[in-house]
């Protein structure tokens, strides 16, 4: 049975392999695609019922990356002392306009060239504590996804007094729009960016007549999403390897 809430990063992990070259999992209990030898974000497994979580360890063979659960795994099963478990909650909401554009103290743009990619890399690596190695792979991508390429993929910038402050990304499959990469650094919080780039991300979902939107919040972000529109559909078990 399809499930959108995980369909789409599986399309995006898919899409990443694509431009990347990255490798297809099949294995027993797990599936997905490993595109990168240091984000987290671009190595997405899927797994199954029959999932044990040192079938993770051992696809990811010691790289980074996001394993998606169909439950929560017993916290002393073999290969579990490696990956952290994060409580996800996967949110839904329509992209229609609600009240017009929200209050924030900086300017949001789209991530046009390399020297935007810098900025919104800078951003994505400092508050994900990602490793700066990763920066080509995302222009890689940047140059075959974005606007200059088939367009699946919009990078979002939010600049304060002209410096790189915060960062959002929306990956357009079919009738859907996934919202991924929220961030913001520390100094840069509680000016709006966040509900911000949530309403552009809107705005490019609509100019594509999509209708519809969804993400996965932490615990963190959930209020943020709520107060854009976004409606709880349910958790989502995650683990993460670093």
């Amino acid at each position: 049975m399809a499930d959108p809430l995980l369909d789409n990063p599986r399309a995006l992990a898919e899409k990443f392999a694509e431009v990347l070259g990255g490798t297809a999992v099949q294995r027993a209990g797990l599936s997905g695609f490993l595109n990168s030898e240091f984000d987290p974000f671009l190595n997405h497994l899927f797994a199954s019922e029959s999932f044990a979580p040192r079938h993770a360890t051992e696809a990811l063979a010691g790289r980074p990356g996001f394993v998606w659960l169909v439950e929560e795994p017993d916290g002393d099963e073999a290969g579990t002392e490696r990956l952290r478990s994060v409580e996800m909650l996967g949110m839904t909401a329509a992209t229609a306009l609600r009240s017009g554009r929200p209050g924030h103290d900086g300017e949001i743009g789209e991530v046009q060239s390399h020297a935007d990619l810098d900025g919104w890399h800078e951003v994505y690596c400092e508050v994900f504590r990602g490793d700066p190695s990763g920066r080509d792979e995302w222009r890689r991508i940047q140059d075959v996804l974005c606007r200059s390429g088939d367009g699946a993929l919009l990078l979002l910038l939010a600049r304060v007094d002209g410096l790189p402050a915060a960062t959002a990304a929306v990956f357009f499959q079919h009738d859907v729009a996934g919202l991924y990469c929220f961030t913001t650094r520390e100094r840069m919080r509680g000016r709006g960016l966040a509900s911000a780039l949530v309403h552009a991300c809107h705005e490019a979902a609509r100019a594509r007549g999509i209708e519809r939107a969804l993400l996965h919040a932490t615990v963190l972000g959930r209020s943020v999403y709520a107060k854009a529109g976004y409606r709880a559909e349910r958790s989502l078990a995650l683990l993460v390897s670093r």
